[in-house]
């Protein structure tokens, strides 16, 4: 697969342009520039931000080449998920590596919605191939697919991995919420990601309450990601996690997100959280690793967040592996407390694929 294979088409049908950056945008930069009142007024925004005009995702594409994984991070990273350090990359250092350069994207003053209040609904990573720490990559970033929510609008953000020849080694991409705006019933909470992701381009990411899916504004029956609380029933946990409350600003060491709601109580307080909560995709690598995945192998990693897992705090997991079509599941819910019942926080598939 190559490069350049389909360009992103967007309302206005505007020829997709591509920027080049110089390096990798960094995450306190990029927040920064999220949390300047210019940008939340947003000059070009539409309804969905503050200005009035169309809603409309940008025509653009961001690129950063030749980015090293660095053997020190993929090391971390890891050793943090509770795995050994290995010469095949997880991938989730592929999202972490990926993600800034998305997130500028989405700090752009033409950008129709505000980055800061976006919420993290599913991520799916499709890789084609290994990759090896030290390897040298290019990332390009785009988002595509602004539809109709009933709590909203969603869209993806899609960063692809490419090698020094321009093959597509591996595309991440992130489907998120824009919450608020007349409803529609046009798109169900719980739709898959386009038919693109699935045929090979995948949903990419964002930031704020990026990964607290069902944070707020959630009713006491569905989540945000549109499935039934009271339809889930928890199956026979494998393990618990306790999760303390530096394990935010631990990830946060490590991929170089710094989104406050994640770090403390204190800044997460700020931005409307009762207490800190845990990196969606933190979760996400941990089941991945936990899952013993064989790297050397094309995969793909399918995520959905349900609720946010708050710190300190523990969540029940159940893994489950199906040999026979080469998949790996997890589960990961919040048990029942008084007369609150089990709230499944986060859902986790990986399948291996054949070469």
């Amino acid at each position: 697969m190559r490069a350049g294979q389909g360009a992103v088409a967007h309302a206005e049908n505007a020829p997709e342009q591509v920027k080049d950056l110089s390096d990798v945008p960094s995450f306190p930069a990029i927040y920064a520039a999220a949390l300047d009142p210019r940008s939340r007024l947003g000059g070009k925004r539409g309804k969905g931000g503050k200005g009035g005009g169309a809603e409309t995702l940008p025509s653009i594409a961001y690129r950063v080449r030749k980015v090293r994984i660095d053997a020190e991070r993929a090391r971390d990273f890891d050793h943090l998920m509770g795995g050994p350090a290995t010469d095949l990359v997880h991938p989730g250092v592929l999202h972490v590596l990926a993600f800034p350069v998305s997130l500028a994207l989405m700090a752009r003053r033409d950008f129709p919605f505000p980055l800061l209040g976006l919420v993290h609904l599913r991520n799916q990573v499709l890789q084609h191939r290994p990759v090896k720490v030290g390897d040298l990559v290019d990332v390009e970033c785009r988002v595509r697919d602004l539809r109709p929510h009933r709590k909203g609008r969603t869209f993806e953000a899609v960063s692809t991995i490419l090698g020094e020849d321009g093959e597509i080694i591996a595309t991440d991409v992130s489907t998120y919420l824009v919450k608020g705006g007349k409803p529609a019933a046009a798109e169900p909470s719980g739709t898959a990601p386009s038919s693109a992701a699935s045929a090979g381009a995948v949903p990419s990411s964002v930031a704020s309450s990026a990964e607290s899916a069902g944070a707020t504004g959630a009713n006491a029956s569905t989540s945000v990601g549109g499935r039934s609380r009271r339809d889930f029933e928890p199956p026979q946990p494998t393990g618990r996690w306790v999760l303390g409350a530096d394990t935010g600003r631990r990830y946060g060491a490590v991929s170089g997100d710094v989104n406050p709601i994640h770090l403390s109580a204190v800044t997460a307080k700020a931005f409307g959280f009762p207490s800190a909560i845990a990196h969606g995709m933190y979760t996400a690598s941990r089941a991945f690793t936990e899952a013993r995945v064989d790297l050397s192998n094309p995969l793909r990693w399918d995520v959905t967040f349900d609720a946010p897992v708050t710190l300190p705090g523990s969540v029940l997991v159940a893994f489950e592996d199906d040999p026979s079509v080469g998949t790996a599941r997890c589960v990961g819910w919040k048990p029942a407390r008084g007369e609150k019942g089990p709230r499944r926080c986060f859902e986790v598939e990986v399948t291996t694929l054949e070469r």
